[in-house]
């Protein structure tokens, strides 16, 4: 319903009659669902006067229709800007999901508001719970596969840091371990493979589901969220060098919560000292899918909620 960019910044003259066909729509609904994600939140000024023009609108209308609201696990906040009445309205709501701590934070005095796995990590856990090869992990990882990408839009110090410190790890592995490397994204402004080019990686190499099958690693170290699940999914432990906060959310959700640290900071130490310490790769495995079996039950508490709202 919210137009993109400054079309949302014209609409705000007549953001009451914008509305109006939401508002007409909700009040023959029977039921809101509000989707997952990570939009309610702003970094800049001029990014929370669009939000308020938008998505915190979009809630208001929600609340105000009195129709029965709910939504799915998400992250909110932080906000650069005053946010009591999205708040307000957020814990006006039937029941409303969050998918990581720091939004839990914010809510903390608010019942209807709960910590809830991410959807996509509640799916991942029944499919991870299927995995037969976590039950037996080697002792040690001799073959690791390293998913890499090219830096966030950070400062040329920043870059050149982080560019230092995933040279380093790649040394400190091939001191003790066969390292493959693999892409994820090869699509153009985020081609993984330019980016290792500039490592002075210059081999052809396999896209990551390809690598897992020709090399069965013992190991996965992934800067990309997406890389990491799909080592999981294969059976394979995975180390994430996270750079969204829904990376965090998820191995927070997984149980393994000490096996990411932020692509902002890396320590290449405690990379190498985690993974290797003393049948790492089978206490994570035992650990990750202890909690997905937990997952499995806060989703169908999860359900149970809805279902009461529904009723």
């Amino acid at each position: 319903m919210a137009a993109k960019g400054f079309g949302r910044v014209r609409e705000a003259i007549f953001l009451k009659q914008s509305y109006v066909p939401l508002a007409d729509l909700l009040n023959t609904s029977d039921l809101v669902v509000g989707v997952g994600g990570g939009y309610m939140r702003s970094k800049s000024t001029f990014e929370h006067f669009k939000l308020k023009l938008g998505h915190a609108k979009q809630l208001e209308t929600a609340i105000l229709s009195k129709v029965p609201t709910v939504y799915l696990p998400q992250s909110i906040g932080p906000f650069h800007g005053e946010s009591s009445k999205i708040v307000e309205h957020y814990a006006s709501a039937d029941a409303v999901f969050v998918r990581d701590n720091r939004s839990s934070e914010i809510f903390q005095s608010n019942e209807n508001v709960y910590r809830a796995p991410d959807l996509a990590i509640q799916a991942l856990a029944k499919k991870i719970l299927l995995q037969p090869k976590f039950i037996h992990c080697a002792s040690s990882p001799a073959v690791v596969c390293v998913v890499l990408r090219k830096p966030s839009h950070w400062s040329k110090e920043k870059k050149v840091a982080y560019v230092a410190n995933l040279k380093l790890l790649l040394r400190r592995l091939r001191a003790k371990s066969q390292v493959v490397c693999a892409v994820q994204s090869t699509v153009c402004g985020n081609d993984d493979g330019a980016f290792y080019r500039e490592l002075g990686i210059t081999e052809d190499l396999l896209p990551l589901k390809a690598t897992l099958a020709k090399y069965q690693p013992d190991l996965v170290i992934s800067v990309r969220l997406h890389g990491a699940i799909e080592a999981l999914l294969a059976g394979v432990p995975a180390f994430h060098i996270s750079y969204e906060r829904k990376g965090f959310g998820a191995y927070q959700d997984m149980g393994v919560e000490d096996w990411v640290i932020n692509e902002g900071d890396i320590n290449v130490d405690t990379i190498i000292d985690t993974v290797y310490a003393p049948n790492a790769l089978s206490r994570f495995a035992k650990k990750l899918t202890d909690t997905c079996k937990e997952i499995e039950a806060k989703t169908v508490l999860m359900d149970n909620i809805i279902k009461g709202v529904v009723r």
